[in-house]
């Protein structure tokens, strides 16, 4: 079986899930023969896969030369060809602005999958509808579990990020994609006006300004900090390396998911795997996802209750919930399991099972 994951580098891609993948099937599976590039994409030789699998096309094709029209053309010669076209929902559209003016490739793409593989039940539902032509499987988003295998303690974070000891700490991970999600942040310290809860929010603000830019970084950082206890790093991209991650993660006392637009989070899985309640945005496959594990959800068009929502979620994090899901979670999202699920769910596409 041979499959072609649409991507330039599964490993550079800004997050692990495409490559932790591809290598839970490579380890377990070697009948799978996996490959990748741009180049491979365009050329012939991808009418030789079984399975030509794409991940947010919006972005393949906002660093491509090519065109929508040429990428029309190429899906259609590959399903001539035999060619089975699949993709995971990641994205109903582009986030913000985003590659906003490439959301034609996604149209594109799902229109002419002959399987979506979901990470939730919220879009496997409403893509069963919108594409009842393509087979639609549900495949969850799995743990990076094989790439954070050490947890440091509470103790070994804090000293790490120097942080205070005697806090709260809400950690609001991932880039801040509007001013909505600021604004969202800035509310709940408001409403939360506790000197000792602390939101660990890295991502927050990014300093542009060239003259003065290291004072303006230090000032805006202090601003933050004294008014809003608002912990940020003044910088929006990459902000965490995958060293630094975990030491977050080990600060972290709950964490908060900033998003008031989102289908997917890679940020509503990471908690688990560090034994974290997480809240989040009642909306796409997140809220359906946190209210299985008995976390607390926030509604997107209310803002008034968020407060009081996250107090309950810091004293949901002292009882044993966290530990008892923890363990379930390891076993039904690890990337060993998840990667099994990927794989058998291309051989049920090109008609093996």
């Amino acid at each position: 079986m041979k499959v072609f994951v649409v991507h330039e580098d599964p490993w550079h891609a800004g997050n692990p899930y495409i490559y932790t993948l591809i290598e839970g099937i490579l380890q377990s599976h070697p009948d799978c023969e996996l490959s990748w590039g741009r180049e491979g994409f365009w050329s012939d030789e991808i009418f030789t896969y079984d399975i030509v699998h794409f991940h947010w096309p919006q972005t393949f094709m906002g660093r491509d030369s090519h065109s929508e029209s040429d990428l029309l053309h190429h899906i259609e010669r590959m399903k001539s060809a035999g060619v089975k076209i699949v993709a995971t929902c990641h994205d109903l559209e582009p986030h913000y602005n985003q590659f906003a003016d490439k959301a034609e490739s996604m149209r594109i793409v799902y229109s002419h999958c002959d399987a979506i593989i979901h990470l939730g039940e919220y879009s496997k539902s409403l893509f069963e509808k919108r594409y009842p032509k393509s087979e639609h499987i549900l495949v969850p988003h799995h743990l990076y579990d094989t790439v954070y295998t050490k947890v440091p303690s509470r103790s070994e974070s804090l000293k790490y990020l120097r942080l205070p000891v005697d806090r709260t700490n809400i950690l609001c991970f991932g880039t801040f994609r509007a001013k909505e999600e600021r604004r969202l942040i800035i509310n709940l310290s408001k409403q939360l006006a506790e000197k000792n809860i602390v939101i660990l929010a890295p991502s927050f603000m990014n300093v542009w300004w060239r003259s003065f830019r290291l004072f303006y970084k230090r000032l805006m950082k202090w601003y933050y900090k004294c008014r809003y206890n608002i912990y940020c790093t003044g910088r929006t991209w990459r902000a965490v390396s995958d060293n630094e991650l975990p030491y977050y993660y080990g600060a972290a006392d709950i964490v908060f998911i900033q998003r008031l637009k989102i289908l997917n989070s890679g940020n509503a899985m990471m908690p688990m795997l560090f034994g974290k309640v997480v809240v989040g945005p009642d909306c796409g496959n997140v809220g359906p996802l946190l209210r299985h594990w008995d976390y607390p959800v926030f509604p997107v068009d209310d803002m008034s209750h968020i407060g009081s929502i996250v107090k309950k979620a810091i004293q949901m994090s002292k009882s044993d919930l966290v530990m008892n899901n923890k363990k379930l979670q390891l076993q039904e999202y690890s990337t060993d399991s998840i990667a099994n699920r990927l794989y058998d769910a291309y051989r049920q596409i090109i008609g093996l099972d």
